[in-house]
């Protein structure tokens, strides 16, 4: 079986808010009812679309297998399925913790590989 890793992108400020609380809570839970996620393939165009330009950014590594809440696969506008968690997420989920940057055009290339 094999079970993809899911990455969520979020500043350094909101990380620590999210470490002294236990849990990864950001505004799209209460405002859409979910968290958004990627899968490694779709990362590098969430960074660009949400967070051009921005610095003191992180990419989220979570293990799927420690998430306790529901987990849905949905088609967005753009035609793609991302990983959409219905509920906080505890960072005991979060396995590892990436500084990202943009290059000096504002733009993110992040490459998240697969190695079988």
């Amino acid at each position: 079986m094999s079970i993809d890793l899911l990455f969520h992108i979020t500043s350094q400020d909101q990380w620590r808010n999210y470490s002294t609380n236990g849990y990864i809570e950001p505004d799209s839970l209460q405002e859409e009812g979910f968290i958004h996620t990627s899968k490694g393939d779709q990362v590098e165009e969430t960074a660009n679309r949400l967070f051009s330009g921005e610095e003191n950014i992180l990419l989220l590594v979570i293990d799927p297998l420690r998430i306790q809440e529901p987990l849905k696969y949905e088609t967005a506008e753009n035609g793609l399925k991302y990983p959409h968690i219905y509920g906080k997420i505890s960072i005991d989920a979060v396995i590892d913790k990436i500084p990202i940057s943009p290059d000096k055009s504002g733009k993110y290339n992040v490459k998240v590989r697969h190695f079988d």
